[in-house]
């Protein structure tokens, strides 16, 4: 029997989550269906077709069916009779808004949840009870998935995004976590283009941020998919503008390829910059990608993390919050709510306004419950889901039926079975959970973010020198820190770029030995790069121990103001030869 017990033992909780009250208005005109995106489809996605065989799967439903067409092995064969887990309860992290308001945890006993073999043929039956039905769950699968996660994914989709607004609303896809999604999502948008046999007027083309995570680009790359920056302020992505999504798609040049037909963003807590998109500035980016014809891809794997004392925070030590305007999602869709009022507070995905179907949006687990879980899930309209469908059939089939088992138990509705009550999550519990992992690196990100806000500047004869800068960070788990370079006595000597090598190479020396990741490692293109995307450092504060972070921050602005303190190139070329040595 195998056993699982993820760390934490925490107390008797109470699931309940207040609910919001707010008002449920009415439309009066019947939502329309969302818009044909087949043009936007790759030549080798179109040219997918059903699995045939997996057709025939809904007969098998039929009770006393004789499956003598599948080449499935035996389930009475599968050498596991049941899981037991002992589950952190939600209320594990306390809720905190504040940077000194977090009250301490509740204390006790884990959630345990015994997990048997179900005998049960009929698949009927999967969704009907809580019993993980091992016999399903451990066979081949459709894509769809296992049938009661998928159905408990629906379910959240529903209350996380109530407001979608085209007819009939949205499917959802499991896949094996979101860089498995975004490997189908451009398989079924982008053709690959070869620039010895195709013409340049073929050459599709993905929008991105200026600084960008890049896997998801590392992922396009093959197919020569022309990488189209747009620039960025403290929010993200802008939408008007010298630089903007609008001035881009406008002033697009045909000698460049195609116009681009994609755009790819991180809306909450951008990586590597933190960034958060406003209400008002998604609503702008959703209408220039609607007339232009863009599907949006919204990754948004931190929708949770969003930090509402970054505000307070920052006037506190600034005298004005953030520079940014709205941030906040001070502005109401006038839809339903979720029934949660954490959830109502945060702000609403592309989603809500996506009145063409033209969002592809890619959740995850990996951040709110563990990344070795490799399983997420797609939202788009019913169209798009099928496509991926057939990818997916003909690919990975669909992810881990351990994983997909466990995490349905997991936020599964709790119940009664066999007379004793299935001790699970359910929806209530999971908002909780989420909650509580905000408040969390909400307090994480405070405590390195003052470190660094009392420890930035450098007092010298001549007068005061900023060594970096730095924004709150909205959301997220990065603080994203430009360098001043250029304020260091030895830049017009060594040169910004040398220097900045130099730095980073200090900071990873003893005593400080602190390693950070080179900004320009997030550059969209290499002339972002070049210009400025060497300046700044990104910085994690999630996988640092909480009791360490504040002594490990205060170690990297030490090596910051030890580094101002040299005086000869002759130094700063010691360091950089010690780097050459080590290769």
């Amino acid at each position: 029997m195998l056993s699982i017990h993820p760390t934490g033992v925490l107390g008797d909780v109470d699931f309940k989550v207040q609910s919001a009250e707010l008002p449920e208005t009415m439309s009066h005109t019947p939502p329309a269906p969302p818009a044909d995106l087949a043009h936007h489809f790759s030549r080798a996605s179109k040219a997918r077709r059903p699995n045939p065989l997996k057709l025939y799967y809904k007969y098998l439903a039929t009770p006393g069916m004789c499956n003598f067409s599948g080449g499935l092995p035996h389930t009475d064969l599968f050498p596991f009779d049941a899981v037991d887990l002992s589950v952190s309860p939600p209320a594990r992290f306390a809720i905190s808004t504040g940077h000194d308001s977090c009250s301490k945890p509740e204390s006790g006993s884990s959630v345990h949840s015994h997990i048997p073999r179900s005998h049960e043929r009929s698949s009927n039956a999967l969704v009907q009870n809580h019993h993980v039905d091992w016999s399903s769950a451990l066979q081949y699968g459709s894509a769809q998935g296992y049938p009661p996660l998928y159905k408990r994914l629906k379910t959240l989709t529903q209350i996380h995004h109530p407001n979608i607004p085209y007819h009939g609303g949205a499917d959802i896809m499991i896949d094996a976590g979101s860089a498995d999604g975004l490997a189908k999502v451009f398989d079924l948008l982008f053709n690959p283009w070869d620039e010895d046999l195709d013409h340049v007027g073929n050459r599709q083309g993905l929008m991105v941020d200026e600084f960008v995570y890049g896997p998801p680009l590392n992922q396009v790359r093959p197919k020569n998919v022309n990488m189209v920056p747009i620039t960025m302020d403290v929010e993200g992505m802008l939408a008007y503008g010298a630089g903007s999504l609008s001035a881009t798609l406008q002033s697009w040049d045909p000698a460049r390829g195609k116009r681009p037909h994609v755009l790819y963003t991180i809306p909450t807590g951008q990586n590597p910059t933190s960034g958060v998109l406003s209400f008002r500035r998604r609503k702008d980016i959703y209408d220039i990608c609607s007339r232009f014809d863009i599907v949006i891809i919204e990754d948004d794997p931190y929708w949770n993390l969003y930090y509402p004392s970054a505000r307070s925070t920052s006037m506190r030590y600034r005298g004005s919050a953030p520079r940014t305007t709205h941030n906040y999602c001070t502005e109401s869709l006038q839809g339903r709510s979720t029934g949660y009022r954490f959830l109502d507070e945060l702000i609403p995905s592309f989603l809500s306004f996506d009145q063409d179907g033209r969002v592809i949006r890619l959740d995850s687990f990996s951040k709110s419950l563990a990344p070795g879980c490799r399983l997420g899930w797609i939202t788009a309209q019913p169209a798009v889901c099928e496509q991926l469908f057939r990818i997916t059939d003909d690919t990975t089939q669909q992810p881990s039926g351990f994983t997909q088992a466990i995490i349905a138990q997991m936020i599964g509705e709790p119940c009664r079975s066999g007379g004793r009550a299935e001790p699970v999550w359910g929806v209530d519990g999971w908002v909780r959970w989420l909650e509580g992992l905000r408040s969390t690196y909400q307090r994480r990100m405070v405590k390195m973010a003052t470190v660094l806000e009392e420890n930035r500047s450098l007092t010298t004869r001549a007068g005061t020198v900023n060594m970096f800068a730095f924004q709150w960070p909205m959301g997220g788990m990065f603080l994203w820190v430009e360098i001043d370079i250029s304020s260091h006595h030895l830049v017009s000597v060594a040169g910004a770029r040398r220097l900045m090598r130099a730095l980073w190479l200090h900071c990873t020396r003893p005593p400080y030995l602190i390693m950070t990741v080179p900004g320009e490692e997030f550059a969209a293109t290499e002339t972002v790069k070049m210009d400025r995307g060497f300046l700044f450092l990104r910085f994690c504060f999630a996988a640092v121990e909480e009791d360490l972070l504040e002594a490990k921050t205060r170690a990297f602005t030490d090596a910051c103001r030890d580094f101002w303190s040299i005086t000869t190139i002759e130094e700063i070329d010691t360091i950089l030869l010690e780097d050459e040595r080590l290769v």
